[in-house]
Parts: C-alpha cells; structure tokens; sequence
C-alpha cells in the first residue's frame, strides 16, 4: 500500500523483513507466500522467500536509514502480512511487539495500525461479496 515510497535499499531490507515476520511462529502459510509476491511486485522487486540474515541486522540497518514516517510504513505493512492468514498468534505478536520497540512506535499507535487493518480488511471483503 505505501511501499513506493520507501527507497531500493529499504525495499530490500523490507522483503527480508517480511519473510522473517512471516517465518516468525514456525509456519509460513500460502496467504503469507502471495503476500511476499505482492509486496514484490509494489515495490518492483523480484519475490524473495528466504534470507540468511538474522532479524536483528535486517532491523539495525532498517534503522539506521529510515525516518519515523519509513518506520511506520514498513511496520504496517509487517501487520498486513501476519493477519493475511487469518491467525495472529502469540509468536507473531511478539514480532511485532520488538519491532515496534526498535522503532519507537508506541503500543497505542501499533493497536491504531492493526484495528485500521482489520477494519480494511473487512472492507474489501464486503466489497468484494457485493460485486463478485
């Protein structure tokens, strides 16, 4: 939804990200697959499924070059890929939780972010029934 706007290097960091979130509760489910090609695709990249970097390099890095606008941006759009199976589990909650930390993204505003996502979510769905 706002990846454009994130630059190459950032948009790179993301998709690693973005697999680790993904991967983070042990199961990577087809929902989060055709999330990872989507992101891909927004952003212009060829779909990546795998990194060897660790979490906690991808984040520092990610921190090291991103205002707090970016860093707001790629934890939404973590939320978008954790909720796309439908199950957002403890695991995943803990994910997100750090990452909020290490971005200085208070707890109030990440509830804000996913409460807007379901609402979202919802949406297409009611949408989507009305016209298909």
């Amino acid at each position: 939804m706002f990846l454009y706007s994130l630059d190459i290097r950032q948009r790179e960091l993301f998709m690693e990200l973005a697999i680790k979130a993904a991967e983070c509760n042990g199961i990577v489910e087809s929902e989060e697959i055709n999330m990872l090609q989507s992101y891909g695709t927004e952003m212009g990249l060829q779909p990546i499924y795998e990194t060897n970097k660790s979490t906690e390099s991808i984040v520092s890095e990610l921190k090291e070059i991103s205002d707090e606008k970016t860093k707001r941006i790629i934890l939404f759009e973590l939320f978008a890929i954790l909720i796309s199976d439908s199950c957002y589990d403890d695991k995943e909650k803990r994910f997100v939780e750090r990452l909020g930390k290490e971005f200085s993204i208070s707890a109030d505003d990440r509830k804000k972010m996913l409460d807007i996502l379901y609402e979202y979510r919802d949406v297409v769905k009611r949408i989507t029934d009305l016209v298909l």
